[in-house]
C-alpha cells in the first residue's frame, strides 16, 4: 500500500520529473561540448537527470509497456533505429576521415600544400623535434590559426615532429620556463638546438588597397627554415675582410650592412672580420671569406692569400662596386672573371625612376633557384659587369646567374645624365651581373673550391635588403658558397588577390537572377508541388 502511494505520488509529478530530468542531463552534456572539459559539476548534472528519468519510468512502467506494444510505436522505433544507425555511419565515416584525412588543394598555386622541400625535411629529421605554440585566445588572430594548423599538418607528415599549443593564460609556468615573452611564438626544439620564430617572422604586413597594412602570411617559410637548423650540428664562421673601406657590418643605417649580419647569424653561421694585411693568414676555421665593398685597392700579398686559401680548396664570395681598382685581377682571371669598367643600365627591366637599379632575369643556379620558381624580384642598383672569359685554372665551371634583358648595357661614361647606348664602346646585353665558379684541384678531387663575383654590394645593404627577393638572394649565395644547399631559403606561397570585373550587363544578371530569378523559382516549383498533393 505504501508503495502504490508513492508511486502515485511521483506520477503527480510526471511532467516535472521527465522536464527536469531531460534538461538536467541536456544541460550536463552541453556543458561538457562547450567547456571541453569533463568536471564533477557536469558529472553531477548527468547522474541526477538519468536518477530523475529512472523514478518517471519506474512509476510509470506500466504505461511505458502499453505504449511500446502499439504499432505506430513500433514505426517510430524503427525510424528511431534508423537513425541511429544513419548517425553511427556518418561518426564512423568521420572518425576515419579524421584519422585518415584526404584533401585536394584546388588554389592555382597550391597555397595549402606543403613544397617538396619541406616534406623532404620532414621525412628526414634526424632527431625529434618539438614545436610549441604559446598563444592566447585573446591574442588569436586568422593568420595565428593558419600557423596552428600549418604546425599541426607538419605533425601529421612528419613521424619525428611533435607540436602542442600553450596557452599562456592558463600556463604561465611554461612560458616562463621557455623563457619567451611575446605572445604567439613558436619555439622549436631538438636536443641542445632551439629557436624561436615570432610571430612578426612568420606574419608580415604589406600595404594593400586603400592604403590600408594587411597581414601576410609567411608560415612555410619560417617554420621550415627553423626545421633545417633542428638538425644543424656545424656552425660555420665567415670572414669578411677588413682594411679597404668595406661596408660596416655594424652599421644601422641605410648604407649599413647590420640588418644581413642579423640574418646570417639567425641562419646559424658566426660573422667575425679579418685583416689580411696586419694577420698575413686567412684563419684555419674560414668556411667563406667574402670582401663586400671595398673602396681601396687589396694589396698583392692580399691577393695571394687570398688565392692560396682558394686552391686549398676555400670558398669566397666577392662583391666589387663599379668605379673601383680592386686588385684582384690576377685572382679572378684563375677563374676566368673579368670586371667591366662600367655602370650598367637597363630600360626594359629596372626600378622606377633609376634605370641603374636593374630588376635581373635568371639564369639556371641553385642561388636563384627558388627565386625564379617563385617569380621573385631582386634589384641590382649600380652595378658593374662580371664577364666570363677563359679561366688560367682548368675545368672551371662558370655559371652566369643574373643579367639585364637584351635591352641593357654597360654604360662606360660615368658622367652623363641621360645614358645612351653607344656602339664599340658600351657593353651590349644581355650584361652579365653576377658569376658562379666551381673548381676541383687535380691533386685532391675531394676539395671543391667555390667563388661567386657580383659587380654591386649595394644589393646586401639595409636600404635594399628590403627588396623582395635581395636578403634571400644574400643569404642563398653564402649557404652555396659554403656547401650548405639545404639552407637555400624557401619562399613562402603567397595567396593571389583575385578581382572578377563585371560589366554593367553582368552585374545586373547576377542582381535580378539572385534577386528575382531564383526565388520566383522556388515559389513555383512549391506551387506545383503543393497542388499535385493536394489533387492526389
Amino acid at each position: 500500500m505504501k508503495l502504490t502511494e508513492m508511486v502515485m505520488k511521483i506520477r503527480a509529478y510526471n511532467q516535472v520529473l521527465l522536464g527536469i530530468g531531460l534538461l538536467l542531463v541536456a544541460g550536463g552534456i552541453f556543458s561538457v561540448l562547450v567547456f571541453d572539459a569533463t568536471n564533477w559539476w557536469n558529472i553531477t548534472l548527468v547522474l541526477l537527470g538519468i536518477l530523475l528519468l529512472g523514478f518517471f519510468l519506474a512509476a510509470n512502467l506500466a504505461e511505458v509497456k502499453a505504449v511500446g506494444k502499439k504499432r505506430s510505436t513500433l514505426v517510430r522505433a524503427n525510424l528511431a533505429l534508423v537513425a541511429v544507425a544513419m548517425l553511427g555511419i556518418v561518426g564512423g565515416l568521420n572518425y576515419v576521415a579524421t584519422r585518415h584525412p584526404v584533401r585536394f588543394d584546388l588554389t592555382a598555386n597550391k597555397y595549402y600544400t606543403l613544397s617538396e622541400q619541406t616534406l623532404d625535411i620532414l621525412k628526414k629529421l634526424p632527431k625529434d623535434v618539438n614545436a610549441s605554440l604559446l598563444t592566447s585566445p585573446k591574442r588569436s588572430s586568422a593568420e595565428i590559426m593558419r600557423a596552428q594548423h600549418l604546425l599541426e599538418e607538419y605533425a601529421k607528415t612528419g613521424s619525428k615532429f611533435h607540436f602542442k599549443v600553450i596557452d599562456i593564460e592558463k600556463n604561465p609556468s611554461e612560458a616562463k620556463r621557455l623563457g619567451v615573452h611575446e605572445y604567439n611564438t613558436v619555439v622549436f626544439e631538438s636536443g641542445e638546438n632551439r629557436k624561436d620564430v615570432l610571430q612578426r617572422d612568420y606574419v608580415t604586413y604589406a600595404m594593400g588597397q586603400g592604403r590600408q597594412p594587411q597581414p601576410k602570411f609567411q608560415g612555410e617559410g619560417a617554420f621550415t627554415s627553423a626545421l633545417v637548423k633542428m638538425g644543424d650540428t656545424t656552425h660555420l664562421t665567415f670572414y669578411l675582410t677588413e682594411g679597404h673601406g668595406e661596408k660596416d657590418f655594424n652599421n644601422p643605417q641605410a648604407e649599413g650592412f647590420n640588418t644581413f649580419k642579423d640574418m646570417l647569424e639567425k641562419e646559424n653561421f658566426t660573422v667575425k672580420t679579418v685583416n689580411l694585411l696586419t694577420s698575413g693568414k686567412i684563419p684555419e676555421d674560414c668556411a667563406v671569406l667574402a670582401s663586400m665593398g671595398p673602396s681601396k685597392t687589396l694589396q698583392p700579398s692580399e691577393t695571394a692569400l687570398m688565392s692560396e686559401y682558394a686552391k686549398k680548396g676555400g670558398k669566397v664570395v666577392l662583391c666589387l662596386d663599379p668605379g673601383v681598382k680592386t686588385g684582384l685581377d690576377s685572382f679572378l682571371k684563375d677563374f676566368g672573371i673579368r670586371l667591366g669598367n662600367d655602370v650598367v643600365v637597363d630600360q626594359t627591366s629596372y626600378a622606377f625612376p633609376d634605370i641603374r637599379v636593374v630588376i635581373p632575369q635568371y639564369s639556371f643556379h641553385q642561388i636563384v633557384e627558388k627565386l625564379s620558381d617563385g617569380h621573385v624580384m631582386t634589384l641590382m642598383p649600380f652595378c658593374r659587369s662580371v664577364q666570363k672569359i677563359d679561366p688560367a685554372l682548368k675545368n672551371v665551371t662558370q655559371t652566369v646567374f643574373l643579367q639585364t634583358t637584351d635591352k641593357g648595357w654597360g654604360e662606360t661614361n660615368f658622367k652623363e645624365k641621360a645614358p645612351q647606348y653607344n656602339e664599340g664602346i658600351d657593353t651590349k646585353g644581355p650584361v652579365p651581373l653576377a658569376l658562379a665558379c666551381e673548381w676541383t684541384p687535380a691533386d685532391d678531387a675531394s676539395k671543391k673550391v667555390r667563388v661567386v663575383v657580383f659587380g654591386n654590394s649595394n644589393f646586401f645593404t639595409n636600404q635594399f635588403l628590403q627588396g623582395p627577393g635581395n636578403i634571400d638572394m644574400a643569404l642563398n649565395t653564402f649557404s652555396w658558397a659554403a656547401l650548405e644547399e639545404n639552407k637555400i631559403s624557401i619562399h613562402p606561397k603567397e595567396e593571389e588577390n583575385r578581382v572578377l570585373t563585371l560589366s554593367n550587363k553582368s552585374s545586373n544578371f547576377i542582381k535580378y537572377l539572385t534577386v528575382g530569378v531564383m526565388p520566383l523559382g522556388v515559389l513555383v516549383i512549391g506551387g506545383v508541388i503543393w497542388y499535385r498533393r493536394r489533387s492526389l
